[in-house]
């Protein structure tokens, strides 16, 4: 899928499912966080630190735990809203502005000593 095309996707879907195993960073998270979309990751390498402690971790390895978290979206509106709007909260400590203001503050402390 082009790069281009991915906000009409994430913001079409449901809710975004990511079931990794590995993963250094997990940017895909995030971009469909940033899209309103709730998701349901993997509990496995940088995820859980990435998606923060309010997301919908799984086993990636546990294909009924991935289905009751599913249902319980698409059953449970509030839950829906509530993982939207934290996903739209989490993503944006991750914006461009943040990781510059968090290393100008580095530098500043740097120049000060």
């Amino acid at each position: 899928i082009p790069n281009k095309d991915l906000p009409y996707i994430y913001t079409g879907a449901f809710a975004f499912l990511y079931p990794s195993l590995r993963e250094s960073f997990g940017l895909p998270v995030l971009e469909a966080m940033a899209s309103g979309v709730p998701v349901i990751t993997s509990r496995t390498s940088a995820i859980p630190e990435i998606a923060g402690e309010g997301a919908i971790l799984i086993d990636p390895f546990d294909p009924e735990a991935i289905a009751r978290q599913l249902i319980e979206l698409e059953e449970n509106r509030i839950r829906y809203e509530e993982q939207v709007q934290y996903g739209l909260k989490r993503a944006s400590i991750f914006s461009w502005e943040q990781t510059a203001r968090r290393l100008l503050d580095i530098y500043n402390h740097l120049i000060v000593k």
